[in-house]
Order: structure tokens, then sequence, then C-alpha cells
């Protein structure tokens, strides 16, 4: 069996991984010149960047950690034979709230947070324990019809979910906030644990050590290779694929094709689709994002490596320091710090430079960190997609796309597809082992 994988994130990686494992004939197609989609390391995406610094180990794009039941990601890990190169730590989560950080990431933490009446607090950890681990994933289906919004303000509290949550659905949903389904956010709640855990040498070590071990068995990784249509071979079950590899346009045929692209793309490369399953496709519905990454001289927060900003009037919903979670040794003793924001593609913030971004978050960098100044920057980057979060609308579970599409042979692995859980490298590897198994059957 001949197969094509169109996209080399997570997703695209594990399936041919897995599908090599089977003997089967892969190879993936990239359009970027590196590997991991958004889960990119900064080092692979800027040519000659590794001369700017003197890191032993390269950043993500967008930043990254995986939970300690990350199971998917743990399995292949072993399977490839790096499982000894996970990190776990147990680093601090807070919040900011009314320009005070307060650490917000266990019983007694929440507890102790002074400004909800004590009644909401022990309501609120109680919904918490009940989301955790009483409601399993079937259970969970009784939240598809309600909205996270309206179920949290009943069984929080109307102050608690003021405070706690409106802030957070707003910064990662904008208008569309009270449109999500609680199903979703139980699937936050029920996944989370205190302990994090991370790869050495950052996510892009672990698409190239996956890389490795998909070409050690045969199969064929391409990088800048963009895929510009897929069609069918007259008079048979095969696709065709046309690509460009080194600026040269070329065709393949294949047995079996699986896209790993977000659900729009596939309208684009894909002309025949039947117009019922076109609608669909171009009723996914996402948001975007921005990250601005910062190599300070200085820490921004003290032990904290997580901050949630809830405060909807601040331009950015979480303050990240990365090296509050792995050692700054890792990179030359720098503090790296990533400031992220949820956008719709047209929000003014995604038409900015890095620069009007950085002179735009300061102010707002200053209240939690008053030393805090240009000079407090060695360098900077700025990352942005238009698709970095499926909007997951009550009843969502009905509207997802199966992974086969009309298209015989032609298959769908995206991140709009993994509901309930949110999107992110784990459930990308789930996806990529279940569309492979779903194939070699």
């Amino acid at each position: 069996m001949k197969i094509a994988i169109v996209g080399a994130g997570f997703t695209g990686l594990s399936a041919s991984y897995y599908l090599s494992q089977k003997d089967v004939s892969v190879t993936v197609f990239e359009q970027a010149p590196y590997l991991g989609g958004l889960a990119a390391g900064i080092n692979e995406v800027l040519p000659g960047s590794s001369h700017e610094w003197d890191w032993d180990w390269d950043l993500e794009q967008f930043y990254h950690h995986w939970f300690t039941n990350d199971t998917n990601v743990f399995e292949l890990a072993k399977a490839i034979g790096t499982d000894n190169k996970i990190i776990i730590k147990r680093p601090q989560t807070d919040v900011l709230y009314n320009d005070q950080t307060y650490q917000l990431d266990s019983p007694i933490s929440l507890l102790l947070f002074p400004h909800i009446p004590l009644i909401e607090r022990i309501k609120t950890g109680f919904l918490l324990a009940q989301l955790k681990y009483f409601y399993n994933q079937d259970r969970s289906r009784k939240f598809e019809n309600v909205s996270a919004w309206e179920y949290l303000k009943k069984y929080s509290g109307e102050k608690a979910y003021k405070i706690i949550w409106e802030p957070l659905l707003i910064g990662k949903f904008g208008k569309y906030y009270q449109e999500i389904s609680m199903r979703w956010f139980w699937a936050r709640i029920h996944k989370r644990t205190p302990r994090l855990a991370y790869y050495e040498g950052g996510f892009s070590a672990f698409l190239h050590d996956i890389a490795q071990s998909i070409t050690s068995n045969q199969g064929v990784v391409k990088t800048q290779t963009p895929v510009t249509s897929i069609t069918h071979q007259p008079n048979a079950n095969n696709l065709i694929v046309t690509y460009i590899e080194k600026e040269q346009t070329q065709t393949d045929d294949f047995d079996q094709v699986i896209v790993t692209t977000p659900p729009q793309t596939l309208l684009q490369l894909v002309p025949e689709l039947p117009n019922d399953y076109k609608d669909k496709l171009s009723r996914q519905r996402g948001i975007g994002a921005l990250v601005l990454t910062l190599a300070l001289h200085h820490s921004v927060l003290d032990k904290t490596y997580w901050l949630n900003i809830n405060d909807t009037s601040w331009p950015f919903l979480a303050l990240v320091e990365h090296t509050n979670f792995i050692d700054k040794q890792r990179y030359n003793d720098e503090h790296i710090v990533y400031i992220g924001a949820y956008c719709d593609p047209m929000d003014e913030r995604m038409q900015m430079s890095k620069e009007q971004l950085i002179e735009k978050f300061t102010p707002f960098i200053k209240r939690i960190c008053p030393l805090f100044c240009d000079q407090s920057i060695i360098r900077s980057y700025l990352y942005k997609t238009n698709y970095a979060q499926p909007i997951v609308g009550l009843n969502y579970e009905q509207n997802i796309l199966p992974l086969k599409t009309p298209i015989k042979n032609l298959y769908l692995a995206s991140m709009a597809q993994v509901y309930p859980w949110d999107r992110g490298t784990n459930y990308a590897i789930e996806m990529g082992k279940t569309v492979s198994e779903l194939i070699t059957k």
C-alpha cells in the first residue's frame, strides 16, 4: 500500500510512524521548510538563527507542554525509544486579578483566594472535583447542549464566574464565548494535571526523533514541498497528488491520502468534493492566535510558570515564563517569556508588527514587573496563525466531520475533530494513530 500524508505536524508524523510499522510505503508532504506546524521550533523557522544564540535547546513558536496523563505522547516516545527524554515537573500556575497575582492551582489555594465569598469558593471547589473525578467521557455527554458560561455561573456562583471563569472564556473565544459547550470545558478540567511534562531539546527535538524513526522504516518526509491538489485517478481507486518540489510541479499516485491541515484547506486541495461536504467544511469556525516571545535579562514572574490574566481590558490572555518550568541554563541563562493572545484574524493585534505589539504590551508587563523596559529585551520573536482553536459550540459532536471523507480513500484528520478534548499534541498523536489503524484494517 502506498500512502501520502499532507502535513508534517504531530498528526501527520504519528500517522506516518504507525503506518511505517506496518510495512506501508509512506510519503509525508510539508509545505514549510520545517516540521511541526504550530509546534515547530523557533530555531527551525529562522534560517541561520542558530548564530543568534548559544542556547542548548530550541523553543516552540507557540508555547507547549504536556500533562502527565497525555498517554499518547508517552506511548509514542516509548515506541521510538526516547521516553527517557521526557522531563516531568510541577510548576506554579497563578491568576492576575486587580493587578495582584494569586496562586490558584490547588484546592487550598482556591480556598485562600480572597476575592469571592467563601461559599462560592466551596461551590467552585466542589464543581471542579465533580468535573475531574465524577464525569467520564460518556457521562460528560450531558453537557453537550449546555453552555459553559451558564453552567459555571449557576454552579460556581455569580461572583466566582465573573472573576475566575468569564475573563478566561472571553480571552479564549472573544465574541463567541457564550456559545461554548460545557462539554469542552469539562474536558479542560478533567485532563488537567498539576505536574507537567516537556521534552529534552524542545518539541522540535521530538518531531525530529519521530521523523528519524519514519525514515528508518523506509518512509519519506519531504519539507518545502507543498501539495497543490488531490484528484481521482480516472477509472481507478487511486488518488493523484500534485505537489511542487524544488520549484518543479510533479504528480504521483497513491492508494490512500491523509490530509492533516485545517479543514478549510481541504476545500482548496480537492475541487471535486461534493457540495454538501464543502458546506460542512466551510462552516468549520476557528479563532486565531499570536505569541510574542521575549528573551530577557531578568525574570518577569518570580516563581510563576503560567499566569492567566483575569482582566478582559488587558491585550493578552496569558504570560508564561518558560524558564520557571525549564532551567534557564538551557537558554544561556536568558529568561524566556511567552505572551499569548487569541484573536479573530481581523483583530487589530493580528495586523501589528512585533515592535508595535511590544510597545502595546509593555505598560501591562510593567504592572506585573516594574523593572521591565526596552533594555530588558535581548531578542524577541512574533508568531501568528489565523487558525489556532476551533469554536466548539453547543452540540458540537453532531457536527464533527468523520475521518473518512466522501472521496474514496481520502481522509481528513484535523484538530477540529478531537472534540471534546482541547487541541494539542497528545490528541494530534492519538488522531494520527487512529487514522492509521482505520487504513490498515
